[in-house]
């Protein structure tokens, strides 16, 4: 337990200005790849899973956000089987929205809080934004700008 909690505490923070570190990814198929923003503008990345509530709330704003082509945004799954995932983003419609899946030790060097985690990264993959808890519609907005 306490191994547990120094690894925490010396995990370096996430912060506005600083480079996101790496990230490495999988599709639903399990093929993985190390993510890349988007080569213009900024990408959302949210980190997310099926039983967090506020993460479930979030997603159809989420989606229609990245519908409206002015926000990538990338759901990242976090620690949960695809198949199980999938059905879920069948049942609540969300197909406009990217998903890509990551296991807890491929989120080395992320410090997430908690579900869900939503990180703006610029085209240079430096963070641009942070929040914990879900993202409303005022500050989607703002982000998309």
């Amino acid at each position: 337990m306490f191994a547990a909690l120094f690894t925490l505490l010396t995990l370096p923070a996430l912060a506005v200005g600083s480079a996101a570190p790496p990230l490495t990814l999988s599709d639903s198929q399990g093929h993985v790849s190390r993510f890349k923003p988007a080569a213009k503008g900024v990408t959302l990345l949210n980190f997310w899973a099926t039983w967090c509530p506020p993460c479930r709330e979030e997603l159809p704003r989420l989606d229609a956000a990245q519908r409206s082509g002015k926000l990538k945004v990338v759901a990242v799954n976090v620690g949960e089987s695809p198949a199980g995932v999938l059905n879920f983003w069948k049942e609540n419609q969300l197909g406009g929205l990217p998903l890509a899946f990551a296991h807890t030790a491929d989120l080395r060097g992320w410090p997430l809080p908690g579900l869900p985690t939503s990180v703006l990264l610029d085209a240079g993959g430096k963070v641009r934004a942070l929040k914990f808890g879900p993202l409303t519609a005022a500050e989607l907005e703002k982000w998309r700008k």
